[in-house]
């Protein structure tokens, strides 16, 4: 397949589109920016079996709208982005707070997408998987001082919540 400088133009786009909408929590816009068919593998702390499975674009579109619920996203910004026919590659600068525990990440992701028709069809994201699991075990240990102190220093209720 020939890519014209437009389509290639086009492509870049795409992946500066979809992360300005993630970082700006517009979950309809980038859905819409995703073919029906998209398949996004990654693996996830959060994923038990250490295996790497496709996820659908509703299942992205839930992760998606989990993730916006818990973390104010202070950066998704893609860099070095590379275009080889249909396939982008780019790595994104990511910053993220919870918003709970106030706990900041800063990291990359390496993206490898693949575009057709003006959508992003799929997307293959690596990272360090020990610094999101350590990230999520530092937010898992202030979550849960905090309910103790909480706890500790609350006075009684009564059934109505009231102290």
């Amino acid at each position: 397949m020939h890519m014209t400088a437009d389509s290639a133009i086009d492509n870049a786009s795409l992946v500066h589109d979809i992360c300005r909408c993630f970082r700006e929590k517009q979950l309809a816009e980038i859905v819409n920016l995703l073919s029906d068919d998209f398949k996004l593998r990654v693996l996830l702390p959060t994923d038990t079996d250490d295996e790497i499975r496709p996820r659908s674009r509703a299942e992205v579109a839930l992760l998606a709208h989990a993730s916006m619920g818990e973390f104010d996203i202070l950066r998704f910004e893609p860099h070095d982005i590379a275009l080889n026919g249909d396939m982008i590659s780019s790595v994104a600068h990511v910053k993220f707070r919870h918003k709970k525990t106030g706990k900041e990440l800063e990291t990359q992701f390496q993206h490898a997408w693949r575009a057709a028709d003006g959508k992003i069809c799929a997307l293959e994201q690596t990272h360090d998987l020990k610094v999101l699991s350590d990230y999520a075990d530092s937010i898992e240990a202030v979550a849960r001082e905090q309910s103790q102190q909480g706890q500790v220093g609350s006075a009684p209720r009564t059934a109505s919540g009231r102290a």
